[in-house]
């Protein structure tokens, strides 16, 4: 880390060592040629490279802690090879056009002398609500969700991202603190209150006492059985009706 843009950061961390500072970041990881993965780049000195949507937790005097985001925007972000053509269309929305790698699963920050255990969530993470309960599943006892909604423009989407963080909160009864650049930012209680917020496109700073959490609701420890159910009903109805209309034409 010894980039000169990323230097003023430590240098802040480094005057307030009480303080754990969770950030967006862009990383990248090196192969040799054997280790190439399917979304890495090949450079001119004939070595493979990374790039990834990461999360950071930068402490004083402390190991950085990484996460890769996992669940990838469609298209954006990842990409299947046969659409590869498509690529310059996506570009429009931000993103690598399908050119990120990707972490296999959710982890959880924690530094020394901080009673918070994180959730990273990434962006388009916090769609993904049995996604987003793996993280309290391993112990993170807050929500932490960091967001580029300035590609949305001043329209519902930026709106509707906000209101999926409220759903997570309440299912996993966790307080979530949401930052979004261009916003909506928003510091949100377990109930799904919105209780700090700021319009769109509006700069600010949010300074509030968060409440930790150990419960594990029933939607934590076994994900989301109504949507299972419902849509394994839903099937049954359909094939029902299908036998129903065959049954007419005296097909069976």
């Amino acid at each position: 880390m010894q980039y000169a843009l990323y230097q003023p950061v430590f240098e802040f961390v480094n005057r307030h060592p009480e303080i754990s500072l969770i950030s967006g970041i862009e990383t990248l990881k090196s192969y040799s040629s054997s280790d190439a993965t399917a979304t890495s780049s090949k450079r001119e000195d004939g070595t493979y490279v990374d790039a990834f949507n990461a999360a950071i937790l930068i402490k004083s005097n402390q190991t950085l802690q990484f996460y890769n985001k996992s669940k990838l925007v469609p298209g954006v972000e990842s990409l299947p090879t046969f659409l590869k053509f498509m690529g310059p269309i996506f570009e429009k929305f931000g993103g690598s056009t399908g050119g990120y790698g990707r972490s296999t699963t959710s982890s959880v920050f924690h530094s020394d002398n901080n009673p918070y255990f994180a959730a990273p969530i990434i962006c388009y993470e916090s769609v993904y609500g049995e996604y987003v309960s793996s993280y309290v599943a391993k112990g993170a006892n807050i929500l932490t969700i960091l967001t580029n909604d300035g590609w949305w423009g001043n329209t519902p989407g930026h709106k509707q991202h906000l209101q999926y963080a409220r759903l997570r909160a309440i299912e996993n009864r966790r307080w979530v603190a949401r930052s979004a650049n261009t916003g909506i930012s928003a510091v949100i209680d377990e109930k799904g209150n919105i209780l700090e917020t700021k319009g769109w496109n509006q700069p600010t700073s949010f300074k509030y006492s968060i409440p930790t959490s150990e419960v594990l609701t029933f939607y934590t420890r076994y994900g989301d059985w109504l949507y299972k159910s419902i849509s394994f009903l839903a099937l049954l109805l359909i094939g029902w009706n299908i036998f129903l209309v065959l049954k007419q034409k005296q097909l069976f």
